[in-house]
């Protein structure tokens, strides 16, 4: 036999040799991008089960456009934080629940202006809220910057844009207001008005403002509210904490028209009081001066206090200076209740039904029953009686406030 010559063997190992590259190719199974992927695995961020491009890959179930995604539940304004569960940042994310934009979101429970707000608990003074502007968790936190401060507040008990004690300037209380973080020239933030029988009407309006200034203050502070009126109605007033049927209210005023010993002709004038509907004259009670005494106004029935053998006569509170006026009105006791206080002294009060100038019969035991609503400052006169007021320091509480700056 003739054996086979070099060139013959070479060429015969040459083809072997491709053979054996074509038997054991690529192919598109289980390769480089295999099972969990090139980067993350399983809901992650760009990859999955079966290669680059597979289940959970950039674009399927867990990636960064689908369930658990950068804009689906669990996003970034989502419960789950930033890429879902099992995303690049993992079960509940950059943000987390109650994160910067998470459950509960930037205003809401939890969030970045959440329980205790950005102004924490004990801040300068001034207005101050147990559950903020925004409600529970507000922004302005219990004993935020500025001089209000409120429990319950004017979004309703506890959360309102005043709520929770402390803070104020002024004192103890569920709410106070030194008004120092008030603009000049503007109404008092946080406060409706009602003026000339027109709720949130435009302010000032002709004759008749409530706006904080700078002109009179008390104790050195730098604004008060400033009323004035040629006898019309001009007030300023705020919901009341649901609830409420026992209330003090303390502040002090400086007025150019005094209280008590008044002329013969004067009738009913208003300083303060509290109402059954925020928008209505119709169901309140008003303290100040009845016919030229100070005294009770009631409302619907149009009865006064005290009876017709002090009218005209004294205590007197003076015009022209600061008197510290504190008033409590008490719908819990058996007969309802009003005091009033002039500079710590007593000046007027309603215990039993012969106070009522139009007694017998007087008034009901429960004549203050759904008046606590709203409470109210400022001045009306029905005997076309001109004031000016400044209020500052004011209080409210639901105990015994006494005089103190």
């Amino acid at each position: 036999m003739r054996r086979p010559d070099t060139a013959t063997i070479l060429t015969f190992a040459l083809g072997l040799l491709a053979a054996s590259c074509a038997s054991s190719g690529s192919n598109p199974g289980s390769g480089s991008g295999g099972s969990g992927g090139s980067t993350t695995g399983s809901g992650g961020h760009s990859s999955g089960s079966g290669g680059s491009s597979g289940t959970g890959g950039t674009s399927s179930s867990g990636g960064t456009t689908s369930s658990g995604g950068t804009t689906s539940s669990g996003g970034v304004t989502s419960s789950g934080g930033m890429t879902g569960s099992g995303g690049a940042t993992a079960s509940g994310g950059a943000t987390a629940s109650g994160g910067g934009g998470g459950s509960g979101g930037a205003t809401n429970s939890g969030g970045a202006t959440g329980s205790g707000g950005t102004m924490a608990s004990g801040g300068a003074g001034g207005r101050s809220a147990g559950g903020g502007s925004t409600g529970s968790g507000g922004t302005t936190a219990s004993g935020g910057a500025g001089g209000r401060s409120a429990g319950g507040g004017s979004t309703g008990s506890g959360g309102g844009s005043t709520g929770g004690a402390g803070g104020g300037s002024s004192g103890p209380g569920f709410y106070s207001d030194d008004f120092e973080s008030d603009t000049a020239g503007m109404q008092p933030a946080g406060w409706d008005n009602f003026i000339a029988y027109n709720y949130k009407a435009t302010n000032p309006m002709g004759s008749l403002s409530a706006v904080a200034d700078t002109t009179r203050t008390h104790n050195g502070s730098k604004l008060a509210v400033h009323f004035k009126s040629d006898g019309g109605m001009v007030f300023l007033e705020r919901p009341l904490p649901s609830g409420t049927n026992h209330l003090f209210v303390r502040a002090y005023f400086y007025m150019t028209r005094q209280l008590g010993m008044g002329p013969s002709s004067a009738n009913h004038e208003s300083l303060l009081g509290i109402r059954a509907n925020p928008s209505s004259a119709d169901t309140e009670v008003r303290f100040g001066e009845i016919k030229g005494v100070v005294g009770t106004n009631h409302v619907p029935s149009d009865d006064i206090a005290p009876v017709m053998a002090k009218w005209n006569g004294p205590p007197i509170i003076s015009a022209n200076a600061w008197h510290c006026i504190e008033v409590e009105f008490n719908g819990a006791a058996a007969y309802n209740t009003l005091n009033a206080w002039a500079d710590g002294t007593l000046v007027h009060s309603i215990t039993q039904a012969s106070d009522w100038a139009h007694a017998p019969p007087g008034e009901p035991a429960t004549w203050m029953s759904g008046m606590f609503n709203t409470v109210f400052f400022g001045w009306q006169s029905f005997s076309s009686a001109a004031n000016e007021i400044w209020m500052d320091d004011l209080v409210m509480s639901t105990s015994r406030i006494n005089c103190s700056p």
